[in-house]
């Protein structure tokens, strides 16, 4: 398939239509995402040389898959999922960050690099992730493992498939978790004695305790053994939950997206 005009030498065009399509997902243009990806010589000397790696693993997954027969909504969700990867990539090297430079990107001859590796687990649950409000976060996911040589890639691997695993729900009660400010207002004691739960609170109710099961939450100190044992101000991150909280950026979930949760557990 011959290139259009605009294309440059390393662009694969079925990644960059993936990645055009991919803004209706997540707003806004490609922006600094498709010199990443493309490559592009004049971005190097802002990435240097471990930035240029990244991106060039980013690319070659981003294109493998791209190459793969995909349905039209699996397209954009990939398209989405590179795209806010690269811009933030982008984004911090503008701002003098530095990705980092342990062999995280590098490859050795019968093995590819833990790079491509992690980034092709996000890309895949992305592909197939229904909840495309999670796609951007796991989108920031690996970009932020990009930068931190503290996460291992058994770690990334770990964490991502607790992220696929959960709803943008819990995405949602993380950040509740993380930020004391949220909590404020929520009820203090636990549900036992309850008699009547609304359908809605008890979907919320078990969402905390699988947080509070895969050790993401604690509810200070006491142990749950069901959903009547939630207590919502008590709850807080800890441990791999306020680790993945982190690397999710949860902390740009819209307030309007916590509203409907937290009105429930006041």
């Amino acid at each position: 398939m011959s290139r259009s005009p605009e294309s440059k030498p390393n662009e694969n065009p079925k990644l960059r239509r993936a990645i055009d399509e991919g803004v209706e997902i997540t707003g806004g243009a490609a922006g600094g995402a498709l010199g990443v990806i493309s490559g592009d010589p004049a971005l190097a000397g802002v990435l240097g040389a471990a930035g240029v790696a990244a991106g060039n693993a980013l690319r070659q997954v981003g294109n493998e898959i791209a190459d793969r027969v995909l349905g039209p909504r699996e397209r954009k969700r990939l398209g989405a999922v590179v795209s806010v990867i690269a811009k933030d990539i982008h984004a911090r090297a503008l701002r003098g960050e530095t990705v980092r430079n342990d062999r995280f990107f590098s490859e050795s001859p019968n093995t590819r690099s833990d790079a491509e590796e992690v980034a092709e687990s996000v890309l895949l649950k992305c592909q197939r992730e229904p909840e495309e409000k999670k796609i951007q976060y796991m989108g920031h996911f690996f970009a932020n493992v990009a930068f931190d040589p503290h996460v291992s890639a058994d770690m990334a691997h770990l964490l991502a498939k607790h992220a696929e695993q959960m709803t943008y729900r819990q995405f949602c009660l993380l950040k509740v978790a993380k930020f004391e400010n949220y909590r404020a207002g929520l009820r203090e004691e636990d549900y036992r004695g309850q008699g009547n739960f609304s359908v809605e609170l008890q979907e919320i109710l078990y969402e905390c305790l699988d947080l509070y099961g895969r050790g993401f939450v604690n509810f200070g100190g006491g142990v749950a053994f069901g959903p009547t044992d939630i207590k919502p101000r008590a709850m807080q991150a800890q441990g791999l939950g306020f680790h993945l909280a982190t690397l999710l950026n949860v902390e740009f979930i819209p307030e309007s997206d916590l509203a409907a949760t937290l009105r429930r557990l006041k």
